[in-house]
């Protein structure tokens, strides 16, 4: 009998042991054509990256990281070359618990990142994806201002400006528009504090009231609403 109770203590044990905890991240992934390096597993505090965890890579280009997140919020996959004096890149990804790899190459680093495995970052990739429109449009319009400046003709510049600020506007509502439609995200909040933060403040009004009571209590969402009742602290002096 007692060997029995043994056997049982025993086998809890090791299912506990096993059982990846509720709220932990396992980072993991390939560098390819890295030989030698660091990878560093990266948050942003105080508008500074603080390393969390670090690996030297030899040889061997994958990785495995292991972190605990109480509320998913961007990290950072940076990589350090031995003799540069910086990080080459970071990978900013939405860090949530459970399975996440990143795979790319050590040859544009950033560019050739694939992510899988968090919801948010899906929801994010997403955003990116319908946002770029709206940043293509800009960057073309800064060029032509530019040339106008050259030339020094103020109807075009004037012009030009009018359209900056429609396009800045159009591209606010989109990203409204997808916090709503996401609100039980917390890429909803992010994109709120990260894109439009100088936004009219209804604009945040809208997507905090919005959030399920989850995502309030969030990172982000604490986040946004001491950041609007901040901003409306403000404008009210």
């Amino acid at each position: 009998m007692k060997q029995i109770t043994l056997l049982l203590v025993c086998s809890l044990m090791l299912i506990n042991c096993t059982t990846p905890k509720e709220n932990q991240m396992r980072l993991s992934g390939f560098v390819k054509g890295m030989k030698e390096g660091t990878l560093l597993l990266q948050k942003s505090e105080n508008n500074t990256f603080k390393t969390i965890d670090s690996m030297v890579v030899k040889g061997d280009a994958h990785f495995n990281f292991t972190e605990t997140i109480e509320s998913p919020e961007l990290y950072f996959l940076s990589l350090k070359i031995q003799n540069i004096d910086r990080e080459v890149g970071a990978i900013a990804f939405f860090a949530e618990p459970g399975d996440i790899t990143i795979n790319t190459k050590l040859n544009n680093f950033l560019e050739n990142a694939v992510i899988t495995g968090s919801e948010n970052q899906k929801k994010y990739t997403q955003y990116k994806t319908l946002i770029k429109r709206y940043t293509d449009k800009n960057k073309k319009l800064t060029q032509l201002l530019i040339s106008a400046a050259k030339a020094k003709d103020m109807k075009a510049i004037d012009s030009i400006d009018t359209m900056q600020k429609r396009v800045l506007a159009v591209s606010y509502l989109a990203t409204v528009n997808y916090a709503i439609n996401n609100k039980d995200y917390e890429i909803a909040p992010f994109l709120a504090l990260s894109e439009i933060y100088n936004a009219n403040t209804k604009y945040l009004d809208t997507i905090y009231n919005t959030l399920t009571p989850k995502i309030k209590a969030s990172t982000y969402g604490v986040a946004l609403k001491e950041f609007i009742s901040q901003t409306k602290s403000q404008d009210s002096l």
